[in-house]
């Protein structure tokens, strides 16, 4: 290293120093904020998420249970010793056993005609798997269908046949959207629909009559 990249490092290590000692005590808060931030990471990740996780499943046990037994309102509200569905997604929500409630809650509140209330908790239902994703949207098409809101309700159960293609979910979210589309009039969408589920799924087309479908909505669109 030549005298001149000596003189012009030391100069440089000097402007650091000089710079540090100018902005000491606003680096210093600045380390001790990052460490901390930090720690708080660490801890939320590591220690105060799986003890939650712990204790909204604790909850979910018994709300699961009545659920599979039929007891909707026990399930949905609790028994008075163990939360229900309901406010375990509340208090639990950004855990996975949260999303879980969170999810049967919005079933529950669908299957007790309370269509509104459960879009709040599907909406806010969320899953990685893409068979309950699917699911999930489907449900809501089930509550805008209820609502009377057919063509809403289509565009839904398009989206859950288009979330994760299979063999159980899919078709059956193909036929409900060519249904909803029929009851909104809106018979393109349906008629695309109906040929998708007949092209694609041919078993499950010999269960539901879909050539009948398709010819049914084809001398609507020539009525139309």
């Amino acid at each position: 290293m030549s005298t001149e990249e000596q003189l012009s490092e030391i100069k440089g290590v000097e402007s650091l120093k000089q710079f540090y000692e100018t902005n000491k005590q606003n680096i210093n808060i600045a380390a001790i904020a990052a460490i901390l931030l930090l720690a708080g990471v660490w801890y939320y990740y590591k220690q105060y998420k799986p003890s939650l996780e712990i204790e909204a499943s604790d909850s979910l046990f018994m709300a699961e249970r009545y659920y599979g037994e039929d007891s909707l309102n026990l399930a949905l509200n609790g028994d008075g010793i163990n939360l229900g569905m309901i406010d375990i997604a509340d208090e639990y929500g950004s855990t996975k056993v949260g999303e879980r409630a969170t999810y049967f809650a919005g079933r529950i509140l669908l299957e007790q005609g309370k269509y509104n209330e459960s879009l709040e908790y599907l909406e806010d239902a969320s899953f990685d798997d893409e068979f309950l994703a699917a699911q999930i949207i489907a449900l809501q098409g089930d509550c805008y269908s209820e609502l009377g809101e057919y063509e809403k309700a289509g565009d839904y159960y398009m989206k859950a046949a288009n979330k994760r293609s299979n063999e159980l979910t899919t078709p059956r979210a193909l036929a409900k959207a060519g249904e909803a589309y029929e009851e909104a009039g809106e018979f393109d969408d349906a008629l695309d629909a109906y040929l998708e589920l007949q092209e694609d799924f041919s078993t499950f087309t010999e269960e539901t009559n879909i050539e009948a479908k398709i010819a049914r909505v084809k001398a609507k669109q020539s009525a139309k």
